[in-house]
C-alpha cells in the first residue's frame, strides 16, 4: 500500500512537472505586454511595454516614464520642442556614452518614422564593466516629435541574456 501511494505521488508530481513546461515560458506568458499611455503637453502616445510603467513628472516641464527588470530596461521622456530638436537631442546620449567609462562604443545613427512622422534611431553596443568583467551592452532609442514634444524612448538589455533580448525585440518600436 505504501509503495503505491508512493508510485501514485510519485507520477503526480512528475506530471505536474511536465504540465508546467519545465521553465521553458516564453516571454508572452512571463510577462503582462500591452500599451503604456504616455502623456506630455499636447502630446499622448501608447508605448507597447511589458509591464506598467511609472511616471515622474519635473517643474522643467520634462516629463520622465520607466519600467524594468533584470532582463531589460525601458525609458521614456518627452521635453517641449520649443527647448530642442529631434536631431539635437539624438546626439546628447552618444556624446555622454564617449564621455564615460564605457569601453568599446559604437554607435549607429539612422533615419526612420515612428507615427508616420521622421524620426530618428540611435543604436548603441558598449561594454559595462560589472564587478570587474566586462558586460556588452545594446542600447537603443528612438527621437521623435510629436505635437510639440520631442520623445526619447530608450530600450537597454544585455544581448548574452535571451530574455532581455526576446523582450526588447518585441516592442522596440511599437508605438501609437
Amino acid at each position: 500500500m505504501k509503495r503505491m501511494r508512493k508510485f501514485l505521488m510519485t507520477i503526480l508530481a512528475a506530471s505536474t512537472i511536465l504540465m508546467t513546461g519545465c521553465g521553458n515560458t516564453s516571454v508572452l506568458e512571463e510577462y503582462s505586454f500591452g500599451y503604456t499611455q504616455l502623456k506630455s503637453g499636447n502630446s499622448e502616445v501608447y508605448l507597447m511595454s511589458p509591464m506598467e510603467m511609472g511616471k515622474s513628472q519635473n517643474n522643467d516641464g520634462t516629463v520622465l516614464y520607466g519600467a524594468n527588470d533584470s532582463h531589460w530596461w525601458m525609458a521614456a521622456e518627452s521635453r517641449p520642442a520649443s527647448e530642442i530638436t529631434v536631431q539635437q537631442w539624438a546626439e546628447k546620449p552618444i556624446s555622454l556614452l564617449e564621455q564615460t567609462h564605457y569601453s568599446d562604443l559604437q554607435t549607429k545613427v539612422s533615419e526612420t518614422t515612428v507615427l508616420d512622422r521622421p524620426a530618428t534611431e540611435v543604436r548603441c553596443t558598449f561594454n559595462l564593466n560589472v564587478q570587474g568583467h566586462a558586460v556588452q551592452m545594446v542600447g537603443q532609442s528612438l527621437f521623435f516629435e510629436d505635437n510639440g514634444q520631442i520623445w526619447d524612448i530608450t530600450y537597454l538589455y544585455n544581448p548574452a541574456d535571451p530574455v532581455g533580448k526576446e523582450v526588447i525585440d518585441h516592442v522596440f518600436g511599437q508605438i501609437k
